[in-house]
């Protein structure tokens, strides 16, 4: 499938943000529904659990009464339980009425997606602890959907993509920057005396001035360069200043992958792109449906769930605007034949 949105979106507008929001305010001038209704989802998962604490009911307490958007996302949370329970039936119903010649690996694919529309919209089926704990560490934080512009204590500029936390680390002559998760694209205030250190985790890249992208996932980080020279290496917490054994010096146009089993690259890959995300789009160049999906939950809030197998391997190529999550899924319907049901803002079931 071949798409190009015809609309381009453009960057957030709005000057360099500093601090944090107030739980429940704006975030670039709008309400920060994302972030509580992701909160609400934590603390329903967390409640169920047999070893919460009573420590844990009364933070959920004062939670829940900090504010009216508090409230509201935690009602809109039940009821949005509530709607979707006949939908996972139907899902259900669905695997279970499979042809016994399929192959059992994909039944057992198919039943497993039917048990878990309850736990897919927003991120719900996956435990947020981890998250939670990011945010209460990073110095910034973004929600899904949302992509913001920093000015770091030297001047060099950030710009974070949706569900990402950094820690900033200013300390004893040195700039670092930890990815806690998501991706961020840095443009470095040179100064060869102090070099610039982000750390993603499994990897560190280190610059003096230049521009460039840090993406973490998982235990996986991945470095693309726009402009100048990027040196990269697989250590966790490496020194800014010390030098770094088996490392790699990523040119514009590459890119470079640290993960547990060491470091892979350099590689040719595409700034337009990589960095698409930054002019409020994605990019798919012959890719699969499943990844496509991938992707798009990872800049949406809420969940796209891939019901049919067979459709999976589809390929995708297209352009497409952040801003237009029905634009895309309309293309996705109409290029690959896969029929999508809307079951509320935060859940789209394709079959």
């Amino acid at each position: 499938m071949d798409h190009q949105d015809g609309q381009r979106s453009e960057p957030a507008e709005g000057g360099p943000v500093e601090g944090r929001p107030e739980d429940g305010g704006p975030v670039d001038g709008r309400p920060d529904e994302d972030r509580l209704f992701s909160e609400a989802n934590a603390w329903h998962f967390r409640l169920q659990s047999d070893d919460v604490r009573p420590a844990e009911r009364a933070a959920f307490a004062e939670w829940l009464a900090r504010s009216p958007a508090h409230s509201h996302a935690w009602a809109g949370l039940q009821t949005l339980l509530h709607d979707l329970k006949e939908p996972a039936r139907a899902a259900y119903a669905e695997s279970r009425s499979a042809l016994p010649r399929r192959p059992a690996s994909a039944g057992i694919r198919r039943l497993a997606a039917a048990m878990t529309v309850l736990l897919v919209v927003g991120g719900l089926g996956r435990w947020h602890g981890p998250t939670l704990y990011q945010n209460a560490v990073a110095d910034q934080v973004t929600s899904t959907g949302q992509r913001r512009t920093l000015t770091l204590p030297d001047g060099s500029m950030v710009d974070m993509n949706g569900d990402t936390a950094l820690a900033l680390d200013y300390r004893d002559g040195e700039r670092r920057v930890r990815i806690l998760r998501g991706e961020a694209w840095f443009q470095v205030t040179r100064d060869p005396d102090h070099p610039f250190v982000v750390d993603g985790g499994a990897g560190a890249a280190r610059v003096l001035g230049t521009q460039f992208s840090v993406r973490r996932e998982s235990d996986r980080t991945t470095v693309t360069v726009g402009e100048g020279l990027v040196e990269v290496a697989a250590h966790r917490n490496a020194d800014g200043n010390a030098p770094w054994p088996d490392s790699v010096r990523l040119r514009p146009g590459e890119s470079a992958e640290a993960d547990a089993s060491g470091l892979t690259g350099p590689r040719a890959a595409d700034p337009a792109v990589a960095f698409a995300w930054r002019q409020g789009q994605i990019v798919f160049r012959q890719q699969s449906l499943a990844s496509v999906i991938t992707a798009l939950n990872r800049q949406w809030p809420g969940r796209v769930v891939l019901l049919n197998d067979e459709a999976a391997e589809r390929v995708v190529s297209g352009v497409f605007a952040l801003d237009r999550p029905d634009a895309v899924i309309d293309a996705l319907e109409r290029g690959l034949g896969v029929r999508a049901t809307r079951v509320t803002p935060y859940l789209t079931l394709l079959r």
